[in-house]
């Protein structure tokens, strides 16, 4: 957790420095990554970093709600347990109890690697934008077909 607030601390002073030396997209990139990519012309980073931040965010609310689900039923298995008169049905829940503190414990262990994956993304996509140059201005190609114009813009990587 403190090297994730001491990255955080890092980027945010790297991208005080850019702004104030007038690269404005970064603070885009601040707000979710990809965007200030987006806005400054880089297409393909920044839908593939916009991806990789949603798959890193929606993958840790299903993990999320996956160890809450795991810790009741291991409250529940838990209660019954304690509560037990039959030794079959204290060695049932005991055993209940047992695989549903494993499967908390690995999804907790998913959380945390969703978690530093989306800080991950967000850090590479803010410095992508502090180091990386400002990209060419792209050609635009007008073409006359038949009765139809085609105007076409490139963008790379």
């Amino acid at each position: 957790m403190k090297t994730i607030i001491l990255a955080v601390i890092i980027v945010l002073a790297a991208t005080s420095a850019v702004e104030a030396s007038g690269g404005g997209d970064v603070w885009y990139s601040v707000l979710f990554p990809g965007i200030g990519q987006i806005k400054s012309g880089r297409y393909g980073r920044g839908t593939l970093l916009m991806g990789a931040e949603m798959i890193s965010l929606v993958g840790l609310v299903i993990a999320d709600i996956q160890y809450d689900r795991s810790v009741e039923q291991y409250e529940r298995a838990k209660a019954y347990y304690l509560n037990a008169d039959y030794i079959g049905d204290a060695t049932e829940n005991y055993n209940i109890m047992l695989k549903k503190w494993d499967d908390a414990e690995k999804l907790d262990t998913y959380r945390k690697v969703l978690v530093g994956a989306a800080v991950g993304v967000w850090v590479l996509g803010i410095l992508d934008m502090v180091i990386s140059d400002d990209p060419e201005n792209m050609p635009v190609s007008l073409e006359y077909k038949g009765n139809a114009f085609l105007v076409t813009k490139t963008f790379s990587f």
